[in-house]
């Protein structure tokens, strides 16, 4: 079952588990990310050290025009890749013979 949040509430979840383990034995969604016993992440929650800014953070624009307020400068977004492979659509004919 999907989790029914803004698609800005869902952009923080996911930087926010940023760094942070889970248990495959029990699920590999976000919210099962291991947090501290109060349920907000800390240092020693996290697996991979990222840098906390004194100034604060930064503004992310994810593609869809969300916009994440106060994220970590070590914390990048990028569209990735943009390869798409396809492949030869054959006829009926084609195919058994």
């Amino acid at each position: 079952m999907a989790l029914k949040e803004s698609p800005l509430r869902a952009a923080e979840i996911a930087i926010q588990s940023i760094g942070l383990g889970y248990d495959i034995a029990i699920d590999l969604r976000l919210k099962y990310c291991k947090r501290d016993n109060n349920g907000a992440k800390s240092k020693d929650s996290c697996l991979i050290e990222i840098d906390e800014d004194k100034d604060g953070g930064r503004d992310v624009v994810l593609p869809g025009g969300v916009t994440v307020p106060n994220v970590s400068k070590s914390i990048k977004c990028d569209k990735g890749e943009r390869m798409r492979f396809s492949s030869d659509v054959l006829s009926f004919q084609q195919v058994w013979f």
